[in-house]
């Protein structure tokens, strides 16, 4: 997709705030070393600039879904650690070992197959994963994860076993009786078992509330360093954190509508009365939801409701005054004393922030602020 750079819809990304809240998340869970989940266009923010402007505030190393990601970093030459969350193709170990990219293994077989394609130039760094009850991808039982790590040490000439890893399903909810029940089964696995460079167990959740029950010398965290509170308010307040991403318009149309006046696709949305009415270059192709009808956005410090469904590349808004063509019109972000957070937004749609981030196209321009 193309990105809009001559249009003035746009999403900011706060350079000081991902700073802020390395640091917050540091100190909340002693972590020496963070690795940032940047994968999924670093949750909608721009994997590129996201992930330099990370690095540079303070953040270790990368995480990333696929080797895709990994690639494109590196050939924006980025030289941070990046780790690959998802299962890799076994035929590209070669090509991971080159460019020093941590790869997840899940399996015994994946290794030996994996063998087969290294020239031994290079080690492939390796980082184990153990499933302990997210149902996803991992080891799920001691016997065959001393088999791998026993393989690993066998095989020094073309792996470096780096990692160890377990992901928790509920590490932010007020109910911790399946954290402790995961919890517990990553010692039953691993405990006596040779140990890795590192041990990277804690995401958001567990980095920010059980720091102290979990290996935090390096945390692996997401939603909280791009200032989402994880337990979205359940466990904290999330005031200590700073919002990274905002998202801005401008108003290209106003007109003077007198009631009755229908507006957007099956004119949902009549005027009751003279209403002025501003059109907004941003819609549901853009990522902004058809279900954020009703939502209200900030226009000069005031808010103003989005009338009518959202179409494809524009919206409308009902102004509380005349405004001129260019006025800004604040989706997420500050204006004026007035704040739209990303929670205000997620909760609108009924859907996770996250959910939100990451719906946010391409075509978006990301602009990196202070």
């Amino acid at each position: 997709m193309v990105e809009a750079i001559t249009r003035p819809t746009q999403i900011e990304i706060s350079k000081q705030a991902l700073k802020h809240n390395t640091e917050v998340i540091k100190q909340t869970s002693g972590a020496d070393k963070i690795f940032l989940a940047v994968k999924s266009n670093a949750y909608g923010l721009g994997l590129i600039p996201t992930s330099k402007a990370a690095v540079a505030g303070g953040v270790y190393g990368l995480a990333v879904a696929i080797i895709d990601e990994a690639l494109a970093l590196r050939h924006e030459r980025v030289t941070a650690p990046i780790l690959i969350l998802g299962i890799s193709p076994a035929k590209y170990a070669e090509l991971m070992a080159v460019q020093h990219i941590l790869t997840t293994v899940v399996s015994l077989s994946w290794l030996k197959e994996a063998a087969q394609y290294l020239s031994g130039e290079q080690r492939l760094h390796v980082s184990l994963g153990v499933d302990t009850g997210m149902g996803r991808i991992g080891f799920r039982d001691r016997e065959s994860l001393a088999e791998a790590i026993a393989y690993l040490q066998e095989n020094k000439q073309l792996f470096d076993y780096v990692g160890l890893a377990t992901h928790f399903a509920e590490s932010d909810s007020a109910d911790n009786d399946y954290f402790y029940m995961q919890l517990k089964r990553w010692h039953d696995m691993t405990d006596g078992l040779p140990a890795p460079e590192f041990y990277h167990v804690a995401n958001s959740g567990a980095a920010m509330y059980h720091a102290d029950e979990v290996p935090h010398e390096v945390v692996r965290v997401g939603t909280v360093l791009y200032g989402v509170e994880p337990s979205r308010g359940e466990l904290a307040d999330g005031k200590n954190l700073q919002p990274v991403m905002a998202l801005r318009s401008e108003i290209n149309f106003v007109k003077l509508l007198p009631a009755g006046e229908g507006i957007s696709y099956s004119h949902k949305y009549t005027t009751t009365g003279d209403e002025w009415i501003g059109t907004v270059p941003i819609g549901y192709g853009d990522g902004w939801l058809r279900k954020m009808t009703g939502f209200k956005v900030i226009v000069d410090g005031h808010y103003a409701p989005i009338v009518g469904q959202v179409a494809m590349d524009q919206l409308m808004i009902r102004l509380p005054r005349q405004y001129p063509v260019g006025t800004k019109v604040t989706f997420i972000g500050k204006d004026g004393g007035l704040e739209n957070t990303i929670e205000d937004v997620a909760q609108h749609a009924g859907l996770a922030p996250w959910e939100i981030m990451t719906g946010m196209q391409d075509r978006l321009h990301r602009v990196m602020v202070d």
